[in-house]
């Protein structure tokens, strides 16, 4: 009865801790054929290696992140004025801009609760698996049980 207990408040810990993380949203700026992506909100601005990049994009270059999580924050305008290298001499026509959003609350409790449904099944059954095998080790062990061989009862 405990670990039932102490299962649902692992569960309840779990959906709390995924509900009260927010998701995260990027804008992706793709000048000409190389692009970037840069993390919208104020969180962590200082960190420059939270930019994930394609192409020619060398790792000394700090995108700063944008002062607000909104999509209307990733225009054309807002990829170029960035200064990233590969965008200095492009103009808006050569700019296409993408605002996605990553692992939704939602996706995070399916893809964990799946995690470790699948998880709990396999350990299941692989318990039931040594159960069932220590069963018939101990059913087919030769002098399992004792009896008096040869005595004389006279």
């Amino acid at each position: 009865m405990a670990r039932i207990h102490l299962l649902v408040l692992l569960l309840a810990a779990f959906i709390a801790l995924a509900s009260a993380s927010s998701a995260q949203r990027f804008c992706k700026c793709t000048c000409f054929k190389n692009s970037t992506i840069i993390p919208l909100g104020p969180q962590h601005q200082s960190d420059s290696r939270s930019i994930l990049h394609d192409a020619s994009f060398s790792p000394q270059d700090h995108v700063p992140r944008s002062a607000t999580s909104s999509c209307s924050e990733c225009t054309k305008a807002f990829c170029l004025s960035q200064g990233i290298a590969f965008c200095k001499d492009a103009e808006e026509d050569d700019v296409v801009t993408m605002c996605f959003q990553r692992d939704s609350n939602k996706d995070k409790i399916i893809v964990w609760g799946f995690i470790f449904g699948t998880l709990g099944l396999l350990g299941w059954a692989a318990f039931k698996r040594v159960l069932e095998w220590r069963e018939a080790r101990s059913i087919g062990r030769p002098g399992a049980s004792y009896a008096a061989v040869g005595s004389n009862t006279r």
